[in-house]
């Protein structure tokens, strides 16, 4: 499988997923956005980080390792 990402973006991609529990670190909210756009292919704006738009950072979380998940299978 080709991917959209080198060896060493996925192993940030890795790492930084085990910071994301019920919360985005404030630190990752930009990266969390960049990485669901690359990975599948949106051009989406950014939501706000306030809680009415938590919809969109679940999607975008659940993207981002479903997205891992098929790369490692």
């Amino acid at each position: 499988m080709e991917s959209k990402f080198n060896k060493e973006e996925i192993t940030e991609i890795k790492t930084n997923l085990q910071r994301i529990d019920t919360h985005i670190p404030n630190d990752l909210t930009h990266w969390v956005w960049n990485t669901y756009k690359r990975v599948t292919g949106s051009n989406e704006k950014q939501p706000c980080s306030c809680g009415s738009a938590a919809k969109h950072w679940a999607k975008a979380v659940k993207e981002i390792k479903e997205f891992i998940k098929e790369y490692d299978n």
